[in-house]
């Protein structure tokens, strides 16, 4: 491994220092009005005088000035730009110490001067920035994630998250449609790069023109502008692939845009682990609907569809099977209507293999145990969504949407559990079947400048039908539970939750002047849940024995109404913008169980900050403060004892309270086009009262919980940070993510306090040319320290790591990527040394739609992995094994 990492290091620095044979000098200067005053954010050009090519630009910052890196007493012709101004154009020889001063002229004509502008490759035109995407591309770029990571300060994570100058891009659109509701992995892992013309940065992004003068949001959103070439047809690409083994691929990509019109096709089944629809992007997917309770500091936390389930799904399990069917659609009849929708349709079948070391926090006798799983998992799930929106004039703007969402996932799991001298096979089925659907109409309205209305209100109807059938040959849970069968015991489980759920906001807007303005709201939300489950337990001869309730079946209604009061005030004081806000909150909730019914009556006050300070417009400081109030849903209340696990039994409170927390964030943002320099930060504090914990009791390795509203109060606290630089020829990296967090519970009757300190930090650098091989090296160290008052683990990983990618005899490219892992545990018991090599040969001639590659995965035939986990009740640390080295051979055809 270090004789690999050396040679790739040398490598890269070899290459760089050739790059910096011919020598190089900055050139700085400063644009100003005919006043003297300087220009923020002027484009500065240099071009080759023989070859009208870039060789430089810059941005200029709040002092108007620039730097540009030139070649010494070569020729250029220098240009500078500001909306409203003449383009400045200037002749020059690059000479040592040279500074320059740029008087930009009013424009006569305007219009004149944005069409003058475009051929820069940043321009910056209000709260919108506009990369071109041809002035920092090769041309070699595969996808619009490609596109992305060329741009300076943007970054796009490898579950396709894309975050500008360190905020996370909320929403992707295409020539102003989105892109199945603007998520950003469908695009940046579809969209080819060769159709990107530019790349939008639309900053504080709302699309409801009504309330654009009254928004307090700084949404981040992408519009991508398509090439000439690539509209009104079709373009986009198919690829298929084979493989030894029965390896296999086919990918289409189908697009097609007009005014009017656009469709989205994309399409995908292989066997190699390349998921385009993953499980986490089914429970991600929202399809663009947000709470509105949640804005007011109030929410219901409804309990998720993947309890239970592994969401360990990537390209390393041991096998995945996979296809995809997606279509999105945008149509505009007029400039009054908008129609658009999507469906996405996705079978994944998931091979997960791993041994696991348990250690159970527990007060007495042996807490360790050995597990091994075999699992498969199978995932179909459908998501539908339709749209439609209604702008008669400025003053109005109506829509309506419709959000339907299902799936069934099922894991059929083989275990063999190893506790002190006893052996236990295990074979568990967890089928669950969510389905849902949402509808949202709202309305905006603008009388005038002064007074603006909204109304928004939102429906759901979901349906919760999970289903748990346990076998086992040691006897589960001995004095709880009790049982007939003298050898192989069976036990079922079976849910249903259904959930109705109506929130209404009525808002009024009161713009005092162009700095001030009152928000007003009133709303409501009115749920009800009915839950019903039972236990049976299965004999040999088929027949089931229900087990008895109340103890071992639920039949419980939940009614939860929230009335609630708002005011908020917005004051922009310079370059600091303050908002603060209260909500008053009327709650009324019943549980019914069992004829028995427990209410909560109470009132609820929750103070709001959100404050802002603007050093210029690329610099920015920002608070967010607030109150928070939760409520369990009806799982946590009904009482009766529940199936979660092999071991695990839960049994709902109740008489449960609502929790309430503070919430504090900071977030530092620092973008400087002068030097090409992102720096971001922040940090989180949250510090919950009457938590919702659990409390937990032993029985030998199986456990029993139940949820309390513990007295002691949780925090947790974190810190991230960014720091990346780019230089003419190499772009170094710095991140950091560190979090703290304690929380209580009580485990067999003792209080019982547990802590997780995280931290990770991740260094590279990387080569930046244009024509000769690129090369990233990095190194990245990962600390994960979990305990208790009995129990300290210490988890560490040095995973260093070398990219190479190289373009040779014109027509082909080659990429190569290299990670090694040394993962250990310093409280002892576990070391592991593994890591991973990638390669993949393309062969693609100039300006053919046809393109080969030849690609291998785990050329090292590395078989497992390890990773960590902690909760409440549990540390482990689990070998987890991955898909064995493959090759494929696929062709691409781009229309």
């Amino acid at each position: 491994m270090n004789g690999l990492l050396s040679k790739l290091l040398c490598g890269a620095l070899t290459v760089f220092c050739l790059s910096l044979k011919a020598q190089s000098i900055n050139i700085t200067g400063q644009v100003l009005d005919t006043t003297n005053a300087p220009l923020e954010l002027a484009n500065v050009i240099a071009l080759k005088k023989r070859t009208k090519g870039i060789a430089s630009y810059g941005i200029t910052d709040n002092n108007g000035r620039f730097q540009l890196r030139l070649e010494k007493d070569s020729l250029y012709t220098l240009k500078a730009s500001y909306l409203g101004f003449e383009t400045y154009e200037e002749d020059f020889k690059a000479v040592a110490n040279q500074e320059k001063i740029l008087i930009l002229q009013p424009s006569a004509n305007e219009l004149e001067g944005v069409e003058l502008v475009e051929e820069f490759p940043v321009t910056v035109s209000g709260d919108t920035i506009t990369y071109n995407a041809d002035s920092f591309t090769t041309g070699k770029e595969k996808k619009l994630e490609n596109v992305l990571e060329e741009l300076p300060g943007f970054e796009v994570t490898d579950e396709g998250e894309v975050k500008v100058q360190g905020k996370k891009v909320e929403k992707v659109l295409v020539e102003g449609k989105e892109f199945f509701d603007g998520d950003t992995k469908m695009a940046t892992k579809n969209i080819p790069a060769n159709a990107v013309d530019k790349v939008q940065v639309l900053r504080d992004f709302n699309e409801i023109t009504p309330l654009k003068g009254v928004s307090d949001s700084d949404a981040l959103a992408l519009n991508i502008k398509l090439k000439d070439g690539k509209k009104n047809l079709w373009f986009g690409d198919v690829s298929a692939g084979i493989g030894p083994d029965g390896r296999y691929l086919v990918h289409p990509n189908l697009f097609y845009y007009s005014p009017k019109t656009s469709f989205n096709f994309i399409g995908d089944a292989n066997n190699i682990g390349e998921q385009a629809f993953t499980l986490q992007d089914y429970f991600r997917f929202n399809g663009g609907l947000a709470s509105l309770g949640r804005r007011s500091g109030s929410t219901l936390r409804l309990s998720n569809d993947d309890i239970g389930l592994s969401l360990l799904q990537n390209n390393r399990a041991q096998n995945i099977e996979t296809q995809l069917m997606a279509l999105n659609f945008n149509h505009m009849p007029n400039k009054k209507w908008k129609f658009s929708g999507f469906g996405i349709f996705s079978d994944v079948d998931t091979d997960l293999a791993s041994v696991s070391n348990r250690t159970y926090i527990r007060e007495e006798g042996d807490n360790q145990e050995t597990l091994n799983s075999n699992t498969l998992q199978t995932t179909t799930s459908t998501l539908l969504k339709l749209s439609s929106t209604y702008t008669p004039n400025t003053q109005w703007y109506l829509t309506y949407d419709g959000f339907v969402k299902g799936a069934q996932i099922q894991d059929r799991a083989n275990l063999l559990s190893e506790f002190e001298s006893f052996s236990n096979d295990i074979v568990s089925n967890n089928l669950r079947r969510p389905f849902s659907i949402e509808q949202n109409l709202n309305a905006f309205f603008a009388k005038d400048e002064k007074n603006v209305f909204s109304l928004e209100s939102s429906y759901l109807y979901k349906q919760q039908r999970p289903d748990y059938d346990l076998t086992t040959t040691q006897q589960p849970f001995v004095g709880t539970i009790p049982l007939n069968s003298n050898g192989i015991f069976n036990l079922f489980q079976e849910q249903r939750i259904i959930t109705n759920k109506i929130d209404a906001e009525l808002n009024y807007y009161r713009v005092l002047n162009n700095t001030n303005h009152l928000n007003f709201k009133l709303g409501t939300s009115i749920n009800g849940q009915r839950m019903r489950s039972s236990i049976a337990e299965r004999l040999e001869d088929g027949s089931d024995i229900v087990l008895p309730v109340p103890q071992f079946g639920n039949q419980a209604q939940f009614d939860f109404w929230d009335v609630y009061l708002g005011l908020s005030y917005r004051a922009k004081l310079g370059k600091l913008t303050l908002s603060p806000g209260l909500n008053f909150h009327i709650y009324d909730t019943a549980n019914t169980q069992f004829e028995e019914t427990f209410e909560l009556d109470k009132t609820l006050l929750l103070p709001q900050l959100r404050a802002k300070f603007e050093f210029n417009s690329s610099q920015s400081l920002r608070l967010d403060y607030g109150i928070q109030a939760e409520f369990a849903d009806i799982r946590n209340l009904a009482q009766a004892t529940l199936l979660s696990g092999y071991n695990s039994l839960i049994a709902g409170n109740p008489e449960l309270r609502n929790a309430w927390y503070h919430n504090l964030s900071l977030n530092y943002f620092n973008f400087s086009m002068f030097n090409f320099t992102n720096i971001n930060g922040g940090m989180s504090y949250q510090k919950r009262y009457q938590a919702i914990t659990n409390t937990l009791r032993f029985v030998g390795l199986d456990r029993e919980s139940t949820p309390i509203n513990i007295d002691e109060p949780n925090e947790t606290f974190s810190l991230f940070g960014n720091y990346e630089r780019r230089f003419p020829y190499m772009k170094g990296r710095f991140e950091a993510n560190v979090s703290y967090s304690k929380f209580n519970n009580a485990i067999d009757g003792q209080a019982n306090f547990n802590r997780s300190f995280t931290q990770n930090y991740k260094l590279s650098l990387e080569t930046r040319f244009k024509e000769a091989p690129n090369v990233e090296v990095g190194f990245e160290k990962i600390w994960n320290d979990y305990g208790t008052v009995n129990i300290d683990n210490r988890f560490v990983t040095d995973r260093p790591f070398a990219n190479i990618e190289a373009y040779f005899v014109k027509s082909f490219a080659l990429t190569v990527d290299y990670q090694y892992n040394a993962y250990r545990n310093r409280a002892g018991g576990v070391s592991s040394y593994y890591d991973f090599l990638n390669a993949a040969l393309y062969f693609e001639k100039e300006d053919s739609p046809w393109e080969i590659k030849l690609s291998g995965l785990n050329l090292l035939n590395t078989a497992s992995i390890r990773q960590d986990a902690f909760s409440e009740n549990l540390i482990s640390t689990y070998e987890y094994f991955v898909q064995p080295r493959y090759f494929m051979l696929s062709i691409k055809y781009s229309l």
